[in-house]
């Protein structure tokens, strides 16, 4: 099978690692899947440096006739069997160019909060449930939509031991480490997390946090931890490739957000028998056992979060045991193999419902 995966960025986050490791997967599978997007950002660089087929697009706003002819030449050309499209630009350009070359198209909605341009395809790909409930509540028909779950690689089988994890980083084996992977913006949470370390008013807590921080997201954060006097417990990591080195250092992955559709670095904890601590919204139940693989709490609440903080602090054996109900969810519902045979059974369903004469 040939498919063309379609995606507008030039960020690095859950939805760029999701589409590398799909590209990977599907080709490790034997289909021949390659990338229509941005040749000039993250995505665009994996691609070149791991030999996966790329062809740049630029998809300029959501109105450029120009991307969409070219990419259904090319699905022609190529022969692709199906388009893929990712978000909601990544969507509207794959369906468009889907009807211009005569090919099916699918898309994956990633957000609790997108729900326009996902009309020109044949089937919704959800990362989570509450994505799935968010669009059957904006209208679109729920036999339309499919839930699939994201995966990646086990990151257990190239992350250093712990002691060597955490020697990297300069901490100290009694250090309490939080650590938090995620791009530096609002909806993330940080300040909660800041604030909750604040009020745990214990030396021994350190907060990582791992993205870039070259924004004003990052500036503001700065100054809080300069005015809350947490420079000593609070680091900046910036964008990091290793995070399974990091998750090996870490006792607590912290996922304090205002709204989620999933949290791959989440799932990435729960693969490393990481607890998690994260708010009680979107996808996030979905990803964290409450009670089992973690600890829920209600969004923007730091006194609640710094109460979780300190009960996993100060009990290493919960911590443990939550950390193999994390690995037992990984492996059940965020493996490769999981997301492959989800997204294969869609691309079956849809192919399979072409005329005759398409096939």
């Amino acid at each position: 099978m040939k498919i063309i995966l379609v995606e507008h960025s030039h960020v690095l986050g859950g939805v760029e690692r999701h589409v590398l490791q799909l590209l990977r997967g599907l080709n490790a599978a034997g289909h021949v899947a390659c990338f229509a997007g941005p040749g000039d950002s993250w995505l665009g660089e994996q691609c070149r440096s791991q030999g996966i087929e790329l062809m740049h697009l630029p998809m300029r706003g959501m109105f450029d006739p120009y991307s969409a002819w070219r990419l259904a030449r090319f699905a022609r050309r190529w022969r692709a069997d199906l388009l893929h499209g990712h978000t909601q630009r990544g969507a509207r350009y794959a369906g468009w160019s889907a009807r211009r070359s005569e090919r099916p198209a699918v898309a994956t909605a990633h957000s609790t909060h997108s729900y326009r341009y996902f009309d020109g395809v044949q089937r919704l790909l959800c990362v989570s449930d509450a994505v799935r409930q968010a669009l059957i509540a904006h209208g679109y028909p729920g036999e339309r939509t499919r839930l699939a779950y994201p995966g990646f690689d086990d990151p257990a089988t190239s992350a250093p031991p712990r002691p060597e994890a955490r020697r990297r980083l300069g901490l100290d084996d009694r250090d309490v480490v939080l650590l938090m992977v995620a791009r530096l913006i609002h909806d993330k949470g940080h300040d909660v997390a800041i604030e909750a370390v604040k009020r745990l008013a214990r030396p021994d807590i350190k907060l990582l946090l791992a993205g870039d921080d070259g924004n004003a997201c990052g500036e503001q954060l700065r100054r809080q931890i300069e005015s809350s006097g947490l420079a000593a417990q609070v680091r900046f990591l910036g964008q990091r490739d290793d995070v399974g080195a990091l998750l090996s250092a870490a006792d607590i992955v912290l996922g304090p957000s205002r709204r989620e559709a999933l949290s791959l670095s989440l799932v990435e904890a729960a693969a490393m028998q990481v607890p998690v601590i994260a708010s009680r919204i979107g996808g996030i139940p979905e990803a964290v056992a409450e009670n089992g693989s973690g600890l829920l709490v209600p969004a923007e609440d730091s006194h609640a979060l710094a109460d979780a903080i300190a009960t996993l602090a100060d009990d290493p054996p919960r911590r443990a045991a939550m950390g193999g109900v994390g690995r037992a969810l990984y492996l059940e519902r965020f493996s490769t193999r999981a997301m492959l045979e989800s997204v294969l059974a869609v691309y079956a369903e849809v192919l399979d419902a072409r005329p005759s004469s398409a096939r």
